[in-house]
């Protein structure tokens, strides 16, 4: 009896003593690559034409994992203490040590340092260490040291922390801070008092400064008394009683502690004699304009303010009412030139008086008025037009343009009554007639007008105005029926294999939907995505623009792209079209098509199919009844099998293997 055996484990390795029975299989194992647990295999034993083929053995391999050595975990990495020369201790700190791997981590520690102790010194992770630091006798500074952690068999052993002392030096006492250094006032006898002036107290030393302060003048004031730098007190002169000449007086600051105390500030009063007042001085004293009604404005004319007393005659000017303006509305300059303007627009035919107001603070005579007189004569009427022009723009055979208004207006005085006319079919009026302020509706017709330029003119006439009559030149500009883009699919989409051939090219129709000339151009958003041509012209005609994906480099996915098209002129310029491509994943398994001739004997009843991986060596048979072709399916890409066939009859009995067939599954 002829054998043969084959194993489903690549760490299962059979070695025959031969190939005929009896015989002997050794099964041996590669632990090479094989993780810690346990693994199941068998091993299958065929015979050809044994009534019990194929026979299995089932082989467990249990593998435990290695033992894992200790690893010292450290927490915190650095330690960082601050302290004050001659002060207490900074707090003590706590060093973890932990195990990061396996079995038992037994410690120890030490350290570089006097300054620094550790307790324990010695433990079994997880576990800590108090660090202590000692600042005595130490100066201001910084001090360095190392924590050293060691552990018999760890695989990091050992491991170091660093630790940083800075201890800082003990503060200074305060020091009083002044600024300004002294304090000078200005004021005039019997004047308001000088403005305050602040004093500001810091602390140029350490800790902390709480001062008072007291002055040595009953004209002197402080607010407030005391307080804590930094800070400030309000120094205040009063000059009430005082006559003309020089006071002086002294500030003292003192702060209990302060390494300067008491510091002094001097202070110098200067009071001069009341000076003699200014005087508001007019000239002319009156002014009269005389204007015509809707005319323009009469010319301006200035009234000179000057100073006859003493000092400086600070001024500013109004009046009360709207038609006058004054500029500049103040002034210091004497005599100070102010233009006064008289707008005669709104004004109907008449007398208008207003009065012009002079103040001066300080001033001896404050405040001083100029009487104002404003005649305004009545004016015959004028035609005032707006626009002065008018123009249409339309689309030929498409919708009139939006109608327009013709305001007229009175720029003149009296009544004006209107009419308006027109030299163009196209062109419409309405109302023909009517009174100012009013306005005329414009309208166009493109009924019957092909692209071009058209002019006409409307008329504007008024009995009795001075400039009738006035003349609005219109303007009607249609141009050709734009071009419209046309496409052809809305959207494309693509479905292809990763790595395999690029799906079939698919096609964009371009047409033009309007008028005139659509010339066009194409562009897309992705590096995978291609349309060709990316330009062209078309009047009636479609274009047809090819439109290709590329594969190559993509992962398994769907990708998202745009088809973006522009024309110049176009009324629905730019168009989009959306397209989508779907790349699969190629299949991890394939399949094998077995063609064998027909066997001939009278009692065939089958065939059966043999398949393995090694050549001779087959797994359990197929039977695939009367037929001369099978599809072997589920095949593991990028492997060879090997294929035989056998035959039997209505008695169970099987034939030998056919020749030996193989395919590489890619």
């Amino acid at each position: 009896m002829s054998w043969g055996a084959g194993s489903n484990a690549g760490w299962l390795i059979l070695t025959a003593s031969g190939s005929t029975a009896p015989g002997t299989l050794t099964a041996t194992v590669n632990l090479a690559g094989v993780t810690a647990g346990t693994h199941n295999a068998t091993i299958t034993v065929t015979a050809a034409g044994a009534t019990n083929t194929p026979r299995t053995v089932s082989v467990t391999l249990t593998v435990t994992a290695a033992p894992v050595p200790p690893t010292i975990g450290l927490s915190p990495s650095s330690l960082s203490f601050t302290g004050v020369q001659g002060g207490a201790n900074p707090s003590a700190q706590t060093l973890s040590v932990t195990n990061t791997g396996g079995g038992t981590l037994n410690w120890s520690v030490s350290d570089s340092a006097t300054w620094l102790t550790l307790s324990p010194a010695t433990g079994s992770a997880p576990g800590s260490a108090t660090v202590s630091v000692n600042t005595s006798g130490l100066t201001a500074g910084t001090y360095n040291a190392t924590i050293t952690v060691t552990a018999t068999g760890a695989t990091n052993t050992p491991r170091t922390v660093p630790a940083t002392l800075t201890v800082t030096a003990a503060p200074l006492p305060p020091t009083i801070g002044l600024s300004p250094s002294n304090l000078s006032f200005t004021g005039v006898q019997g004047g308001a008092n000088p403005s305050a002036q602040t004093l500001s107290i810091t602390n140029t030393g350490g800790g902390t400064l709480s001062w008072s302060v007291s002055d040595n003048a009953t004209w002197l004031t402080l607010s407030p008394a005391s307080g804590s730098a930094p800070g400030s007190t309000t120094v205040s002169a009063n000059t009430s009683g005082l006559t003309a000449g020089t006071y002086n007086a002294t500030i003292t600051v003192t702060a209990t502690g302060a390494t300067n105390t008491p510091q002094t500030v001097p202070v110098t009063l200067t009071v001069t004699a009341a000076p003699v007042p200014p005087a508001i001085g007019l000239s002319p004293s009156s002014l009269s304009f005389t204007g015509v009604q809707g005319g323009s404005n009469p010319a301006n004319q200035t009234l000179n303010i000057t100073n006859t007393g003493g000092g400086t005659l600070n001024w500013s000017v109004s009046d009360n009412t709207t038609w006058l303006s004054l500029s500049p509305g103040s002034g210091s300059t004497t005599p100070g030139p102010v233009t006064v303007s008289a707008n005669t627009s709104g004004l109907t035919a008449g007398t208008f008086n207003a009065t012009i107001t002079v103040t001066a603070t300080g001033a001896s005579n404050t405040p001083q008025t100029a009487p104002i007189t404003l005649t305004v004569t009545a004016a015959p009427p004028t035609i005032g037009l707006s626009p002065t022009s008018l123009t249409f723009t339309g689309i030929q055979g498409g919708a009139n343009p939006a109608n327009q208004t013709l305001s007229i207006t009175n720029t003149g005085g009296g009544t004006m009554n209107w009419s308006v006319t027109d030299t163009a079919t196209w062109l419409a009026l309405s109302p023909a007639s009517g009174t100012a302020p009013g306005s005329a509706t414009v309208s166009v017709s493109l009924t019957g007008l092909t692209a071009g330029s058209y002019n006409a003119t409307i008329t504007v006439t008024a009995s009795g105005a001075t400039n009738t009559p006035r003349t609005v030149p219109v303007t009607l500009t249609i141009t050709a029926a734009p071009a419209t883009i046309g496409r052809s699919p809305s959207s494309f989409t693509f479905t292809g294999i990763q790595g395999a051939s690029n799906p079939a090219n698919q096609t964009l129709s371009l047409t033009n939907t309007g008028g005139g000339t659509l010339s066009w151009s194409v562009s897309d958003n992705a590096s995978w995505l291609t349309v060709s041509p990316t330009s062209g012209t078309t009047t009636t005609e479609t274009d047809a623009v090819p439109v290709s994906v590329n594969l190559a480099s993509l992962a398994a996915g769907t990708y998202n792209g745009t088809i973006t098209i522009t024309a110049s002129g176009a009324t629905n310029s730019p168009q989009t079209v959306t397209v989508t491509l779907t790349v699969t994943a190629p299949p991890t398994t394939g399949t094998a098509t077995l063609t064998w001739n027909a066997n001939t004997e009278p009692d065939l009843a089958g065939y059966k199919v043999y398949v393995g991986t090694a050549s001779g060596v087959y797994g359990p048979p197929i039977t695939v009844g009367n037929m001369t072709t099978y599809q072997v399916n589920s095949l593991t890409i990028g492997t060879t099998y090997f294929f035989v066939v056998t035959a039997y009859n209505t008695s169970g009995t099987e034939s030998g293997y056919s020749n030996e067939a193989n395919k590489s599954i890619f």
